[in-house]
Protein backbone atom coordinates (compact mmCIF):
# COMPACT_ATOMS: atom_id res chain seq x y z
CA UNK A 1 0.00 0.00 0.00
CA UNK A 2 3.14 2.22 0.58
CA UNK A 3 4.74 4.06 -2.50
CA UNK A 4 3.53 6.83 -4.42
CA UNK A 5 2.90 8.88 -1.43
CA UNK A 6 -1.19 8.58 -2.13
CA UNK A 7 -3.41 6.01 -1.48
CA UNK A 8 -3.89 3.04 -3.40
CA UNK A 9 -2.45 4.70 -6.24
CA UNK A 10 -0.06 2.58 -8.01
CA UNK A 11 -1.55 -0.65 -6.35
CA UNK A 12 -5.13 -0.25 -8.54
CA UNK A 13 -6.92 -1.15 -5.59
CA UNK A 14 -9.91 0.74 -6.70
CA UNK A 15 -10.38 -1.38 -9.66
CA UNK A 16 -13.51 -3.09 -9.89
CA UNK A 17 -14.35 -2.84 -6.22
CA UNK A 18 -13.80 0.09 -4.21
CA UNK A 19 -14.60 -1.94 -1.05
CA UNK A 20 -11.39 -3.71 -1.05
CA UNK A 21 -10.01 0.10 -1.09
CA UNK A 22 -6.72 0.29 1.16
CA UNK A 23 -7.34 -2.45 3.36
CA UNK A 24 -4.70 -2.91 5.90
CA UNK A 25 -4.02 0.77 5.44
CA UNK A 26 -7.17 2.28 6.33
CA UNK A 27 -6.10 5.45 8.08
CA UNK A 28 -3.35 5.96 5.68
CA UNK A 29 -5.93 6.08 2.91
CA UNK A 30 -8.64 8.08 4.93
CA UNK A 31 -6.60 10.41 5.19
CA UNK A 32 -5.01 11.20 1.36
CA UNK A 33 -8.76 11.06 0.71
CA UNK A 34 -8.53 7.19 -1.39
CA UNK A 35 -11.61 6.81 -3.13
CA UNK A 36 -13.54 9.91 -1.84
CA UNK A 37 -16.15 11.34 -4.44
CA UNK A 38 -14.61 7.76 -6.70
CA UNK A 39 -16.20 4.57 -6.69
CA UNK A 40 -18.43 5.33 -2.97
CA UNK A 41 -20.10 8.77 -4.94
CA UNK A 42 -20.23 6.50 -8.64
CA UNK A 43 -22.90 4.18 -6.76
CA UNK A 44 -24.90 6.87 -5.30
CA UNK A 45 -24.46 8.84 -8.79
CA UNK A 46 -26.09 5.80 -10.37
CA UNK A 47 -28.98 5.81 -7.93
CA UNK A 48 -29.51 9.25 -8.70
CA UNK A 49 -29.71 8.76 -12.08
CA UNK A 50 -31.93 6.24 -12.10
CA UNK A 51 -33.95 7.88 -9.36
CA UNK A 52 -34.16 10.94 -11.87
CA UNK A 53 -35.36 9.19 -14.66
CA UNK A 54 -37.60 7.26 -13.03
CA UNK A 55 -39.44 10.84 -12.31
CA UNK A 56 -38.89 12.07 -15.11
CA UNK A 57 -40.85 9.33 -17.21
CA UNK A 58 -43.93 9.45 -14.23
CA UNK A 59 -44.12 13.43 -14.88
CA UNK A 60 -44.27 12.60 -19.15
CA UNK A 61 -47.05 9.37 -18.01
CA UNK A 62 -48.77 12.03 -16.25
CA UNK A 63 -48.58 14.90 -18.66
CA UNK A 64 -49.58 12.63 -21.30
CA UNK A 65 -52.35 10.95 -18.89
CA UNK A 66 -53.76 15.14 -18.83
CA UNK A 67 -53.68 15.42 -22.66
CA UNK A 68 -55.49 12.63 -22.87
CA UNK A 69 -57.89 13.21 -20.88
CA UNK A 70 -58.76 16.97 -22.74
CA UNK A 71 -58.03 15.13 -26.23
CA UNK A 72 -60.72 12.78 -25.36
CA UNK A 73 -63.12 15.25 -24.38
CA UNK A 74 -63.16 17.31 -26.71
CA UNK A 75 -63.34 14.72 -29.29
CA UNK A 76 -66.30 12.62 -27.58
CA UNK A 77 -68.23 16.17 -27.48
CA UNK A 78 -67.68 16.55 -31.06
CA UNK A 79 -69.00 13.19 -32.15
CA UNK A 80 -71.98 14.26 -29.70
CA UNK A 81 -72.81 16.84 -31.22
CA UNK A 82 -72.84 15.36 -34.34
CA UNK A 83 -74.71 12.49 -33.51
CA UNK A 84 -77.17 14.90 -31.95
CA UNK A 85 -77.42 16.73 -35.08
CA UNK A 86 -78.27 13.62 -37.34
CA UNK A 87 -80.74 13.12 -34.87
CA UNK A 88 -82.45 15.87 -34.72
CA UNK A 89 -83.13 16.11 -37.79
CA UNK A 90 -84.51 12.29 -38.06
CA UNK A 91 -86.91 13.17 -35.43
CA UNK A 92 -87.68 16.30 -37.63
CA UNK A 93 -88.35 13.70 -40.54
CA UNK A 94 -90.76 11.61 -38.17
CA UNK A 95 -92.61 14.39 -37.13
CA UNK A 96 -93.52 15.61 -40.85
CA UNK A 97 -94.09 11.50 -41.27
CA UNK A 98 -96.31 11.29 -38.08
CA UNK A 99 -98.21 14.56 -39.72
CA UNK A 100 -99.30 12.37 -43.19
CA UNK A 101 -102.41 9.93 -42.94
CA UNK A 102 -102.42 6.30 -44.13
CA UNK A 103 -106.04 5.47 -44.74
CA UNK A 104 -107.22 8.42 -42.77
CA UNK A 105 -104.94 7.65 -39.81
CA UNK A 106 -101.96 9.26 -38.78
CA UNK A 107 -99.29 6.79 -38.55
CA UNK A 108 -98.30 8.50 -34.80
CA UNK A 109 -94.64 6.81 -34.87
CA UNK A 110 -93.29 7.08 -30.84
CA UNK A 111 -90.69 9.64 -31.48
CA UNK A 112 -90.53 9.62 -27.28
CA UNK A 113 -88.67 6.36 -27.37
CA UNK A 114 -86.11 7.80 -30.58
CA UNK A 115 -84.85 10.78 -28.17
CA UNK A 116 -84.88 7.45 -25.09
CA UNK A 117 -82.52 5.69 -27.62
CA UNK A 118 -80.21 9.11 -28.46
CA UNK A 119 -79.46 9.76 -24.59
CA UNK A 120 -78.56 6.20 -24.22
CA UNK A 121 -76.14 6.61 -27.09
CA UNK A 122 -75.23 10.03 -25.65
CA UNK A 123 -74.11 7.75 -22.21
CA UNK A 124 -72.37 5.61 -24.14
CA UNK A 125 -70.54 7.74 -26.35
CA UNK A 126 -69.33 10.29 -22.80
CA UNK A 127 -66.14 8.76 -21.43
CA UNK A 128 -65.59 6.45 -24.19
CA UNK A 129 -62.16 7.02 -25.25
CA UNK A 130 -61.22 8.70 -22.52
CA UNK A 131 -61.47 5.29 -20.53
CA UNK A 132 -59.48 3.02 -23.64
CA UNK A 133 -56.77 5.90 -23.23
CA UNK A 134 -56.35 5.01 -19.58
CA UNK A 135 -56.35 1.46 -19.94
CA UNK A 136 -53.27 1.80 -21.92
CA UNK A 137 -51.62 4.70 -20.82
CA UNK A 138 -50.26 2.95 -17.66
CA UNK A 139 -46.62 1.84 -16.75
CA UNK A 140 -47.55 -1.56 -16.66
CA UNK A 141 -48.47 -1.68 -20.20
CA UNK A 142 -46.03 -3.81 -21.99
CA UNK A 143 -45.50 -0.97 -25.05
CA UNK A 144 -45.05 2.02 -22.74
CA UNK A 145 -42.63 0.36 -20.47
CA UNK A 146 -40.58 -0.14 -23.12
CA UNK A 147 -41.11 3.39 -24.52
CA UNK A 148 -40.51 4.96 -21.46
CA UNK A 149 -37.31 2.91 -20.63
CA UNK A 150 -35.59 4.91 -23.39
CA UNK A 151 -33.06 7.74 -21.94
CA UNK A 152 -32.69 9.53 -24.93
CA UNK A 153 -35.34 12.20 -24.25
CA UNK A 154 -35.80 13.03 -28.42
CA UNK A 155 -36.49 9.64 -29.12
CA UNK A 156 -38.41 8.91 -26.40
CA UNK A 157 -40.45 11.66 -27.38
CA UNK A 158 -41.33 10.69 -30.50
CA UNK A 159 -41.84 6.94 -29.60
CA UNK A 160 -44.43 7.78 -27.18
CA UNK A 161 -46.18 10.49 -29.22
CA UNK A 162 -46.06 7.67 -31.88
CA UNK A 163 -47.68 5.32 -29.58
CA UNK A 164 -50.94 7.83 -28.09
CA UNK A 165 -51.98 8.90 -31.91
CA UNK A 166 -52.14 4.93 -32.20
CA UNK A 167 -54.05 4.42 -29.87
CA UNK A 168 -56.34 7.38 -29.70
CA UNK A 169 -56.98 6.58 -33.04
CA UNK A 170 -58.42 2.73 -32.12
CA UNK A 171 -60.33 4.09 -29.89
CA UNK A 172 -62.13 6.55 -32.14
CA UNK A 173 -62.54 3.52 -33.95
CA UNK A 174 -63.94 1.56 -31.42
CA UNK A 175 -66.15 4.22 -30.62
CA UNK A 176 -67.76 4.75 -34.25
CA UNK A 177 -68.31 1.17 -34.68
CA UNK A 178 -70.00 1.33 -31.07
CA UNK A 179 -72.26 3.91 -32.51
CA UNK A 180 -72.89 1.83 -35.54
CA UNK A 181 -73.86 -1.01 -33.75
CA UNK A 182 -76.48 1.47 -31.79
CA UNK A 183 -77.73 2.95 -34.64
CA UNK A 184 -78.68 0.09 -36.40
CA UNK A 185 -80.57 -1.14 -33.47
CA UNK A 186 -82.07 1.91 -32.86
CA UNK A 187 -83.18 1.88 -37.14
CA UNK A 188 -84.26 -1.71 -36.92
CA UNK A 189 -86.24 -0.67 -34.02
CA UNK A 190 -88.03 2.43 -35.48
CA UNK A 191 -88.47 -0.05 -38.24
CA UNK A 192 -90.52 -2.44 -36.44
CA UNK A 193 -92.30 0.36 -35.01
CA UNK A 194 -93.34 1.90 -38.57
CA UNK A 195 -94.15 -1.68 -40.13
CA UNK A 196 -96.16 -2.45 -36.90
CA UNK A 197 -98.24 0.65 -37.30
CA UNK A 198 -98.85 0.46 -40.87
CA UNK A 199 -99.99 -3.40 -39.76
CA UNK A 200 -102.45 -1.91 -37.48
CA UNK A 201 -103.68 0.42 -39.65
CA UNK A 202 -103.83 -1.60 -42.35
CA UNK A 203 -106.21 -4.33 -39.94
CA UNK A 204 -107.85 -1.49 -38.87
CA UNK A 205 -109.17 -0.65 -42.06
CA UNK A 206 -109.50 -3.69 -43.05
CA UNK A 207 -111.94 -4.39 -40.70
CA UNK A 208 -113.49 -1.17 -41.06
CA UNK A 209 -113.85 -2.42 -45.14
CA UNK A 210 -115.37 -5.76 -43.91
CA UNK A 211 -117.97 -3.35 -41.83
CA UNK A 212 -118.42 -1.17 -44.82
CA UNK A 213 -119.29 -4.41 -47.20
CA UNK A 214 -121.78 -5.29 -44.65
CA UNK A 215 -123.38 -1.93 -44.47
CA UNK A 216 -123.48 -1.94 -48.13
CA UNK A 217 -124.77 -5.51 -48.24
CA UNK A 218 -127.37 -4.86 -45.68
CA UNK A 219 -128.60 -1.85 -47.48
CA UNK A 220 -129.12 -3.88 -51.13
CA UNK A 221 -130.99 -6.34 -49.13
CA UNK A 222 -132.75 -3.75 -46.88
CA UNK A 223 -133.49 -1.95 -50.43
CA UNK A 224 -134.36 -5.18 -52.00
CA UNK A 225 -136.90 -6.27 -49.43
CA UNK A 226 -138.36 -2.77 -49.28
CA UNK A 227 -138.49 -3.37 -53.13
CA UNK A 228 -140.73 -6.38 -52.37
CA UNK A 229 -142.62 -4.33 -49.95
CA UNK A 230 -143.24 -2.02 -52.07
CA UNK A 231 -144.56 -3.92 -54.95
CA UNK A 232 -146.44 -5.95 -52.20
CA UNK A 233 -148.30 -1.93 -51.50
CA UNK A 234 -148.39 -1.39 -54.97
CA UNK A 235 -150.61 -4.82 -55.66
CA UNK A 236 -152.80 -4.01 -52.66
CA UNK A 237 -153.08 -0.61 -53.44
CA UNK A 238 -154.00 -1.64 -57.31
CA UNK A 239 -156.57 -4.20 -55.83
CA UNK A 240 -158.52 -1.87 -53.72
CA UNK A 241 -158.95 0.39 -56.11
CA UNK A 242 -160.52 -2.17 -58.35
CA UNK A 243 -162.42 -3.59 -55.40
CA UNK A 244 -163.66 -0.27 -54.90
CA UNK A 245 -164.34 0.41 -58.57
CA UNK A 246 -166.47 -2.80 -58.34
CA UNK A 247 -168.14 -1.42 -55.39
CA UNK A 248 -169.11 1.50 -56.96
CA UNK A 249 -170.48 -0.13 -60.26
CA UNK A 250 -172.67 -2.89 -57.86
CA UNK A 251 -174.10 0.11 -56.28
CA UNK A 252 -175.23 1.88 -59.12
CA UNK A 253 -176.65 -1.06 -60.41
CA UNK A 254 -178.75 -1.79 -57.63
CA UNK A 255 -180.21 1.73 -57.88
CA UNK A 256 -181.44 1.12 -61.32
Amino acid sequence: MGGGGGCCVGDFCCIANCGFCCIGDFFSCSDSGCCVGNCGDTSTNSRTAEEDHAALIANELAEMRERSATDAKNQEGEIIDDVNETMQEFIKWIREINKQKIGGRNLNINIKQIEELNEALRKKIVGFIGKKLDDRLIMTDPEVSTILAEHDAATRKKNFDDFYVARKREAIRALIEEIETSVREQSDSIEREIQNRIKELDNNMQQEARAFDDLRKMKVEQDSRLATKQVEYMYYDNLCDIMLDELKTSSLNVGR
